[in-house]
Parts: structure tokens; C-alpha cells; sequence
């Protein structure tokens, strides 16, 4: 029946029950309380009576029969009822104030009341204070009693007020409670009304935070790092889709191209043979672009949660040195490899590879014939440190700050003969902040270009 309302439509149904709960269990504790603390001061006052009959008694033992019970009105208590009772085989009634017909005596109990001991009997609308004595070689029970109009007086003027306050105090309370309750929703129905606004076009937008640290700030905190992400994923989801548009289309041109002039009309083998491989290295060239774009495309977590272990760096540069001495020999390139100690970093062994071989490559294919590249695996104090050092052409600084951005290429002439689809230095640069390092470029033109990968001890 609740799954359908609201949450504040929920919270104030409950506050209700939860309200007229406690308020009941309260008036009936309060009256059960009062009604045994009246029961109390009523025995006390009993209690004080009844020995002040029997000390009199005791004083005046010879006078049994004569003596006036007046502690009425020495005690200004009514109604108030007194008498004393010989007991043997059966009681008899020596001295009587007017003592209530409805009250019962069990001569039973009257014998079994231990000497000038204090018992209570409850009988209907009466309580009867009893104590027994011995006077003259015989048992006397003296007993003193009165009725509960006092505390029924006193007990119904408490469920008067009770019936007419508790209502009241729920009243108030519920008003109350859904004041709170309203109060308390106004953030999350701003937020909600904020969030109406935000869309798959327009992520940049975020919830007013104010500061104050409570739930409604951590929630509205979270959704902002959630459309964060979001808004990352989207930019990267149409980051790719541009990149792959504006680099698959000059490859799909040209194999376009060479199929069209390949069918206009007939040609020799050799002639097929040359187009076909021409549209093979330009499809060679889109798997490769596309597989960087999906590696660029993923995010960190994705990566290092593949396979993460401990990576020695000496072994993964020694690796990518001896993978790259075939390539270096074709350019006339003289690669030199000194390491100096065994290095331990937790993380992926093939990434960091593929990373130092990309800057391998561009070393040994932008460097003179005949020149050195110079590889290098040492620490300082706070880093461990891969370097690639080229004697080549350098790069100029305006090229320097746009190195590492996607399709970025230094050299476009020679654009074809290296290969590359401009997205090596940004994987590069990609995997070294999966492992948590630096890189560093320093580099002059004509003179030469050093990298370096740091990462913390």
C-alpha cells in the first residue's frame, strides 16, 4: 500500500505511528508510575496511623473497650476507619469506629500476621493496614483502613489532562515532523530539479555544493565526480569517433582510389599485384591506427586490472634494446645500451615495453645515418630513470608542447616512411601515467632529442 508514495509522504506516516507510540507508552507509564507511587504514600500513611493506634492502645491496655478512635480528625484523613479485633478460634470485634460491612476478614490470615509486624490487605476499593499485638494473654489484630477515592480522584484528573494534552502534543508533533521533513528535501529537490537539466549534450554542468560536509554535500559531491567521469567518457567516446573520421579517411580514399583505377579496365598482374599491395598497407595502416585509438580509448583502471605484477625495468629496456637492433641496422643506427642496476616497479611488463620501443623508434628514425642512440637505466634520489638519447634532428620547441597530442606528427614528409599513425608518444604518454611516472622531453633542433621515462622510488 506505501510502495506507491513518496519518501516525505512515508517519513511523515511514520513519524505518526512512531509519535503515537512513544505518547502512549508515556501516559501509560506516567499512570502506572502515580498509581504506585499513590498506593505508596497512601501505605505510609497507614503505616504511621496504625502504630500510633497501637502505641495508644498498648498506653491504655486496660481500656480496650472504651477507647475513642479519633485519628481522623488528628489527621485530617477521610475517610478513615479503624478497629481492633480479638483473635482465637475466630476474631471478635472489641473496638469499632463504622467500618465498611463489604470488607471480608479471614481469620486464617489474621493468625498468620507475625507479631507487631505491618502487613496490607487489598480488598475491592479498599486497603487495610493490619498489625497484631499481644495484650492481656491474648492476640489482637489492630486494623486501620480506607478507600482509593483519593488516588481514583487523583488517577482520573491525570487521564483527563493526558487525554487532552496528548493529542495536542501529537498535533504538534506531526507539524512539526513534517516541517522538518519538507526542510530536509528542499536540497535534495533542488538537486533533482539541477539534475533534470543535465544531459548527454551538456556535462559540464555540476550540483551546487555548499560546504556544510553533511549527507546532502557527499551526495551531491558523488554525482559531481560521477558526471565527471561521465563527461570524460563522452569527451573520449567523441574524441575517438573524430580522430578515427579523420584518420581513417585518407587510408579508405586511397584504397578507394586504387580499386576504382584497378577496374576501369583491365590490367596485367603485376599491375594488381602492385594495387593490391598498395590497399594492403594502407589496410595495415587503419588496423594500426585503430588499435591505438582503442588502447587510448580505454581507461587506466582497465589497463593495470589485466595484468599487474612486478615489472623489473632493467629486464623490459633490455628487451626493447635487443627487439629494436634488426630495425636500428636497416637505418645504418648504432644502438648502445648501458644499465646499471636491476630496477622493481609494480606494474605492466608488454606496456612498458611497447613504450620504451616507441621512443626507440622515433630515435633510430629521426636520426642521421651512421649516429648513435644512446640507452640508458640508472636512479637518483627520488626516481628510477629510463633515458633515449638521439644525435637526429631534434625538435623545434613550438613542436615540443604538442609532441604528446594525438595525430601530432613533427615531420609530416616523412610521415610514410616511419610508419607512424601520430599516436605513438600519446600511448607513450598514456602508459606512464598508468604506472604512475614522469616523462620528460629535452630536445634541440639538428642537435638531438633525449627522453625520459621517471618513475618514484
Amino acid at each position: 500500500m506505501m510502495t506507491n508514495l513518496s519518501i516525505k509522504k512515508k517519513l511523515l506516516i511514520y513519524n505518526i505511528i512512531i509519535q503515537t507510540i512513544i505518547l502512549l507508552l508515556f501516559s501509560f507509564s506516567l499512570y502506572k508510575t502515580l498509581e504506585s507511587s499513590s498506593k505508596d504514600k497512601l501505605e505510609s500513611t497507614l503505616k504511621v496511623i496504625v502504630l500510633d493506634v497501637v502505641d495508644d492502645i498498648v498506653e491504655h491496655k486496660d481500656k480496650l473497650t472504651k477507647r475513642v478512635f479519633n485519628e481522623e480528625k488528628e489527621y485530617k484523613f477521610k475517610p478513615l476507619y479503624i478497629r481492633l479485633l480479638k483473635i482465637d478460634d475466630t476474631y471478635e470485634v472489641i473496638n469499632s469506629t463504622i467500618f465498611p460491612n463489604d470488607i471480608k476478614e479471614n481469620i486464617n490470615e489474621l493468625k498468620n500476621i507475625n507479631k507487631n509486624n505491618i502487613v496490607f490487605n487489598y480488598q475491592k476499593d479498599y486497603i487495610i493496614s493490619q498489625m497484631k499485638l499481644f495484650l492481656n494473654n491474648q492476640n489482637y489484630v489492630v486494623e486501620v483502613a480506607t478507600n482509593f477515592d483519593t488516588i481514583n480522584s487523583t488517577l482520573e484528573n491525570i487521564l483527563y489532562i493526558l487525554f487532552f494534552i496528548v493529542p495536542i502534543i501529537l498535533i504538534i508533533s506531526i507539524i512539526a515532523g513534517y516541517f522538518l521533513i519538507y526542510k530536509s528535501f528542499v536540497p535534495i529537490e533542488l538537486m533533482l530539479n539541477n539534475l533534470k537539466n543535465i544531459n548527454a549534450s551538456d556535462l559540464s554542468k555540476r550540483l551546487e555544493s555548499k560546504n556544510m560536509n553533511d549527507e546532502i554535500d557527499l551526495l551531491a559531491n558523488e554525482i559531481n565526480n560521477l558526471l565527471q567521469r561521465l563527461q570524460l567518457s563522452f569527451e573520449k567516446i567523441s574524441q575517438f569517433s573524430s580522430d578515427a573520421s579523420h584518420e581513417l579517411k585518407t587510408p579508405l580514399t586511397i584504397i578507394r582510389g586504387e580499386i576504382e583505377i584497378a577496374l576501369r579496365k583491365d590490367r596485367t598482374t603485376k599491375e594488381y599485384k602492385e594495387s593490391f599491395e598498395n590497399c594492403l598497407d594502407e589496410i595495415l595502416v587503419i588496423q594500426q591506427t585503430i588499435d591505438d585509438l582503442l588502447f587510448l580509448a580505454k581507461e587506466e583502471y582497465e589497463v593495470l586490472e589485466e595484468t599487474k605484477e612486478d615489472v623489473y625495468l632493467d629486464e623490459v629496456t633490455n628487451e626493447a634494446y635487443k627487439e629494436m637492433l634488426s630495425f636500428a641496422k636497416l637505418r645504418d643506427i648504432k644502438l648502445l645500451c648501458k644499465i646499471d642496476e636491476p630496477i622493481q616497479i609494480k606494474g605492466h611488463h608488454k606496456l612498458l615495453k611497447i613504450a620504451i620501443k616507441n621512443i626507440i623508434k622515433n630515435a633510430i628514425t629521426f636520426s642521421h645515418k651512421n649516429e648513435d642512440v644512446y640507452i640508458k637505466n640508472y636512479s637518483d634520489d627520488a626516481y628510477y630513470i629510463i633515458s633515449i638519447e638521439d644525435k637526429g634532428i631534434g625538435i623545434s620547441k613550438e613542436d615540443q608542447k604538442k609532441i604528446f597530442e594525438k595525430f601530432f606528427r613533427t615531420d609530416k614528409s616523412r610521415n610514410k616512411e616511419s610508419g607512424g599513425t601520430g599516436l605513438g608518444m600519446s600511448i607513450v604518454k598514456k602508459i606512464v601515467k598508468i604506472h604512475k611516472g614522469e616523462i620528460e622531453l629535452k630536445s634541440q633542433e639538428n642537435k638531438g632529442t633525449c627522453v625520459y621515462f621517471k618513475f618514484l622510488k
